[in-house]
């Protein structure tokens, strides 16, 4: 859940998820509508799919629970080195190393040289090359912590790192060597399509967003007259840019459905068009 997203965000939905599937099995059984209903506002959905595959494959290994070893857990829906390397550290104790951007900037800083930090490729063996037989999940949470709280990305608090002593970067932040990469524009046309106390939606997107989510319909033509509304949202590497218009009929050619305002709030949307409703007074 802190993939892409802060952790005071987290919580609230980190406790309702819990309560919801405290364990793999009521997970795995859980309609994916309902998990994704449990999910809905944190954004970046592919997470939630990730856990229910990952719920519904754990259920069938023969001890119907999460390997120890970093190997077996990368065969599993979802996870990736970082995970495999936090899960087997964390909950295992096996020395394997969770390198995340945080580790990757810590690192970065002390191994810099001549003013610019090493390649990830570099890093990522550094720090495989320094997690410790013993209580390596312990050291895995030391460096996040340290970058989460400490060497931080602009304005990191030198003065309070135990590192500083030995750290080339205390005077001078190194070049990290990676450009930052500043999200492309996008533009695109929400319909509001009401009739009555009634709300038209659908599940398709023109670009294939938000899959199993319920949608108000997007379209890449701009309809007549002036829109009812301009919203900013945030999509993996874009920032769209969308008009909200509204009107009585559906769009041709796309499949959907009324629903009445009961069934509305009930609805799984992505947080960008449950704020559309909101905004229109039909939440």
């Amino acid at each position: 859940m802190c993939q892409q997203t802060r952790i005071t965000t987290v919580i609230p939905y980190y406790h309702r998820w819990m309560q919801a599937f405290p364990g793999w099995d009521r997970l795995a059984k859980a309609s994916f509508s309902r998990v994704l209903r449990m999910w809905e506002g944190l954004g970046y959905y592919r997470r939630a799919r990730f856990l229910h595959a990952l719920a519904k494959a754990v259920v069938q290994l023969p001890r119907k629970d999460l390997p120890p070893h970093p190997e077996a857990l990368r065969r599993l829906p979802g996870i990736g080195d970082y995970t495999a390397g936090a899960i087997a550290s964390i909950a295992f104790g096996k020395p394997a190393p969770a390198f995340d951007g945080n580790v990757a900037r810590v690192l970065g800083r002390l191994a810099a040289r001549h003013g610019k930090s090493p390649d990830l490729a570099f890093l990522r063996a550094l720090a495989g090359h320094l997690v410790p037989r013993r209580n390596a999940g312990l050291h895995n949470q030391a460096l996040m912590e340290l970058g989460a709280l400490v060497c931080l990305p602009g304005n990191p608090r030198c003065p309070a790192c135990p590192l500083q002593s030995i750290c080339p970067s205390s005077r001078r932040l190194p070049d990290p060597g990676r450009p930052k990469s500043v999200p492309s524009r996008k533009k695109e046309n929400i319909l509001v399509v009401r009739k009555g106390d009634r709300i038209w939606l659908t599940r398709n997107h023109p670009q294939g967003r938000w899959q199993g989510l319920d949608l108000l319909p997007t379209q890449n033509h701009r309809p007549p007259g002036k829109p009812s509304l301009q919203i900013c949202y945030p999509f993996t590497r874009f920032l769209i840019q969308a008009s909200v218009f509204t009107g009585q009929k559906p769009p041709r050619g796309v499949s959907g459905t009324w629903v009445s305002p009961v069934k509305l709030r009930r609805a799984t949307l992505p947080a960008p068009h449950r704020k559309i409703l909101t905004q229109l007074g039909f939440g």
